[in-house]
């Protein structure tokens, strides 16, 4: 169900919401959020992170249920914006959300989660790759140094620090008896100590991928199932995500990250499947445009196509507009300036895949296979503001723009007949720019006998003359 439709059907402005921290969120976090989660999630979900973080601690010491109206008119923004920023949140693993009734009244736990340490974000093969994908390489080394401290070797040293028993000394078991039967060591149930949670890695669920398929391509005697942990799952299923490989491709680089004791190396698992696709696409690193319409959005999913339009929706929606725009260039790699106007939509405008290739083709047929940005902007603009995010309502969309457009193009052309009709002077048009039709009929013309003369343009001609002559004799007096 598109996010149009969900907003209003998970959330309303009057639903009550609680916050709370999973952990103790401190200022290094907002650095982490800012110079490394804020270039791949935005600024809006930021802020949206941020406000919920400041009613976190003003719940703490003054607790209060809140309502998303209050919400809206903080962020000085509508319920829908605010939905889909939330979704970002959810995605990234930065917040979580739990849904409850109370006296059949729908009420809201949001959770915030702390934001990866900056180690554990490097060592992620998805957001690393989307941070250096968005800020460039440049800035990428100067925000991985900002992180990064000198390495200091131990070798040469032996460790004399004190235990804890060495320093300190013990109570007696008198003062140990008083100290348990005291109520002050129990924390009531009401409230909570504050400690530092795990951040919560992103999750990726690939449904598309066939992970029993992959398993069943490998042979228990080269990989051990026992080779497959949770966390190599997980970094799998990651990078089919972000590199589109299926599960045949995911099988070879598996066998090249084994080491000699076979087991999965993980680091070695990335870095193959990265120069997998270095090879595949000349040196390139992934983007959005090579992503394919999500498979909840998609109508032939099921459905085997028969019409002719069901074919070329299965193929707008199994296709990333990257390898679009290079099927209908005859094969030719797309330049980077349509790749970054088709990127733009999708990340400005949240346009999903499939919904991005038909605009790409709506805009090549209105504009002879040329990609506009200011009007591509223009439209996907509109179809993001309608909602659209299925590839069976842009064509509709498309359709209706097409007539529109058509019928105001006949009715400007008929004004401007109308006009032409009526003005005495007449455009001198050359022969090669007029169609075939208005070439002879300016011939028939050209060919078709004069009329006679009237006695009045006769007239004409003869005061005419006089005058000529007139003018000749005064040049001549003047030459004198």
């Amino acid at each position: 169900m598109s996010i149009d439709k969900q907003h209003w059907m998970d959330v309303l402005p009057a639903d009550p919401y609680t916050v709370m921290a999973a952990g103790y969120l401190h200022n290094f976090h907002r650095q982490v959020l800012t110079m490394l989660y804020q270039p791949i999630i935005g600024s809006q979900a930021l802020s949206l992170y941020m406000t919920l973080w400041s009613e976190c601690e003003q719940t703490d010491l003054n607790p209060n249920t809140l309502t998303h109206h209050s919400l809206m008119l903080g962020m000085k923004s509508n319920l829908k914006s605010i939905y889909e920023q939330r979704l970002i949140l959810e995605g990234i693993g930065l917040l979580k959300v739990y849904e409850g009734f109370e006296n059949s009244t729908k009420k809201l736990l949001y959770e915030l989660q702390s934001p990866l340490d900056p180690h554990s974000f490097f060592e992620d093969p998805i957001l690393n790759i989307f941070l250096f994908k968005t800020i460039g390489k440049t800035q990428y080394q100067r925000t991985k140094n900002f992180f990064s401290r000198q390495a200091f070797s131990k070798e040469g040293f032996r460790e004399i620090s004190r235990s804890f028993d060495s320093v300190f000394q013990t109570i007696t078991i008198e003062q140990l008896n008083e100290i348990q039967q005291s109520t002050d060591l129990t924390t009531p149930n009401e409230s909570r100590i504050l400690q530092e949670n795990q951040p919560l890695k992103i999750s990726v669920k690939m449904e598309e991928f066939d992970y029993d398929l992959f398993l069943d391509g490998l042979s228990d005697s080269f990989v051990p199932k026992r080779s497959f942990t949770l966390e190599v799952k997980e970094t799998i299923l990651k990078l089919a995500f972000l590199y589109g490989i299926n599960p045949i491709q995911m099988k070879t680089i598996v066998m090249r990250s084994l080491n000699e004791e076979n087991k999965i190396n993980i680091e070695t698992l990335r870095l193959e499947a990265r120069d997998w696709y270095q090879f595949q696409h000349h040196e390139a690193l992934p983007t959005i445009v090579e992503k394919v319409q999500p498979i909840q959005h998609r109508q032939m999913v099921k459905e085997q196509p028969s019409t002719q339009e069901e074919k070329l929706i299965h193929c707008f929606e199994t296709i990333s507009p990257r390898q679009y725009l290079k099927e209908i260039s005859g094969g030719a790699e797309p330049s980077e300036a349509d790749l970054k106007i088709i990127e733009e939509i999708m990340v400005d405008q949240k346009l999903l895949p499939g919904v991005a290739n038909v605009l790409i083709d709506y805009v090549m047929i209105r504009l002879d296979k040329k990609l506009s940005r200011n009007y591509v902007i223009k439209i996907a603009s509109h179809w993001a503001r309608k909602g659209v995010t299925t590839v069976k309502q842009a064509m509709e969309l498309a359709r209706k723009e097409f007539e529109e457009t058509k019928q105001s193009a006949t009715a400007a052309k008929a004004r401007s007949s109308n006009r032409r009709n009526k003005s005495i002077r007449t455009e001198i048009v050359p022969d090669w720019l007029q169609s075939p039709n208005t070439t002879n009929d300016s011939n028939d013309s050209q060919n078709a006998p004069a009329p006679s003369k009237t006695k009045n343009d006769s007239s004409i001609d003869e005061e005419r003359k006089r005058l000529e002559k007139e003018l000749e004799m005064f040049k001549n007096k003047k030459k004198r």
